[in-house]
């Protein structure tokens, strides 16, 4: 009773409806891929299903035929017949294997190239007069759905025209009764055929246009997304840092007031306490800037104002800005700026930048370690260059840190924190100012970071 339970429910209506239903969308997605656009992906999906439909049709046709032949035939009309209902039957596997390589174009030459010869024997040779020539037609609007060059539209759909005009000149000829219909034969099928081209470009024009406008709406859709999904990840990384990064020296401030308030602190521990807090509080400085500028790019955009920037005094400029820092773990900064080094940009967006990959390359480095800065004038740009002696960043690692949807950081040497947003905001506010950046680093080897920038405006 199970047994028979089972063979019930594979053979229901229900569960062979759904097989025919999945076959028939793996056929129609054959070769169908994500990088083609939308209307690619329809003509391959068309070309699929009408290749397997036509098939299937001609097979039974002819096999309708060959039942219903009663006029005798020769052995080799017979084998003829055979070959020809064997090829109709099994065009749409050639056509299937053809788009699944990606030869799409060739697939849709081959199906055009195989529907016509068939059509063509099919009239003049098996059928009755005046039965199946209105199938040029359907092929001459076939062409219009597969194609989409106008260079192959016109040749196949003219191809259509002779082959009904020749199919119904054969027919006339053959049968006497009929010669009368050769009497301006060719105008009428000329212009019916002109009226039938008429008809399908316009349609074709209207298919195209709003086909144009569904692919604009989905980028805008598209863009509309990663927008949002930009703007919940800046919410996000602000909350979490705010909850995390800003809190726990605030907190630890707040405490510190109240022993000292409340007598529990005598002045000289007090102000061992307070040089541990010096050290909090320049690091939420720093957080907060960099927070600030970076969720104002994020959220409002940053429009660059770029101008002639003389290089040495800015560099000089951010490093006495990290000198202490540096001095506390003994590392060494040195720069090596030619004096006339010219960059334009936006001057704040690089101050951000270079007191970011400092401190990143201090808070890296181990004590006693070194920093290098650099220039270097090419034909078009100008090139700084900054290099530590550090912890350097494995590739994986690197991946996730440039990642703009992925909050993702590291400690330093002496286990400081960052916020994970320097790189992101650096390479950021280099490429609005027209220039790149560039990371190369090796895991233990130090890192070298490289800013090129424009000498001039091009505009």
């Amino acid at each position: 009773m199970k047994f028979q339970s089972t063979i019930t429910t594979l053979i229901s209506k229900d569960t062979c409806l759904e097989l025919l239903k999945t076959l028939w969308n793996r056929i129609s997605n054959v070769g169908v891929h994500p990088e083609l656009t939308f209307s690619e992906r329809s003509r391959v999906r068309i070309s699929n299903q009408i290749g397997v439909i036509l098939s299937l049709l001609t097979i039974l046709y002819y096999l309708y035929a060959l039942v219903n032949i009663t006029e005798q035939k020769t052995d080799e009309q017979w084998a003829a017949y055979y070959v020809l209902c064997i090829v109709a039957g099994l065009q749409f596997i050639p056509l299937l294997l053809l788009n699944h390589k990606g030869y799409y174009a060739i697939a849709r030459i081959y199906s055009f190239a195989l529907i016509t010869p068939l059509l063509l024997y099919n009239a003049v040779v098996i059928a009755e007069p005046f039965r199946t020539e209105l199938y040029f037609f359907a092929a001459g609007a076939y062409v219009f759905v597969i194609f989409k060059d106008m260079r192959f539209i016109i040749p196949c759909y003219l191809l259509q025209v002779v082959a009904y005009y020749f199919a119904v000149l054969t027919i006339s000829q053959r049968h006497p009764e009929l010669v009368e219909l050769n009497s301006g034969l060719a105008i009428r099928v000329l212009l019916s055929f002109t009226i039938l081209f008429l008809v399908l470009l316009f349609l074709r024009k209207e298919t195209t246009l709003y086909q144009e406008q569904l692919e604009e709406r989905n980028a805008e859709l598209s863009a509309d997304r990663d927008e949002i999904q930009k703007i919940n990840f800046t919410k996000d990384k602000i909350f979490s840092i705010i909850s995390h990064d800003l809190r726990s020296p605030i907190n630890s401030f707040q405490g510190l007031l109240g022993l000292f308030q409340r007598g529990h602190l005598t002045e000289e521990e007090f102000r061992v306490a307070t040089s541990t807090l010096e050290k909090q509080v320049a690091q939420l400085k720093t957080t907060l800037d960099e927070l600030l500028t970076w969720s104002k790019a994020q959220l409002h955009g940053i429009k660059p104002e770029p101008q002639q920037i003389l290089l040495r005094p800015l560099v000089g400029e951010m490093v006495a800005l990290n000198r202490i820092a540096a001095r506390i773990k003994t590392i060494i900064i040195t720069t090596n700026i030619k004096t006339d080094a010219m960059v334009y940009c936006d001057p704040n967006m690089l101050k951000s930048v270079l007191t970011n990959l400092i401190s990143n390359a201090i808070k890296f480095t181990p004590t006693g370690g070194a920093i290098t800065i650099t220039s270097l004038t090419e034909q078009d740009n100008t090139k700084i260059i900054i290099e530590d002696t550090g912890l350097g960043i494995t590739e994986d690692n690197l991946s996730k840190i440039l990642n703009p949807t992925l909050h993702f950081t590291t400690r330093g040497t002496n286990n400081e924190k960052g916020t994970g947003l320097g790189l992101k905001m650096s390479k950021e506010f280099i490429e609005k100012n027209r220039g790149t950046f560039e990371i190369k680093s090796e895991d233990g080897k130090g890192s070298r970071f490289t800013i090129a920038l424009p000498l001039q405006s091009n505009a």
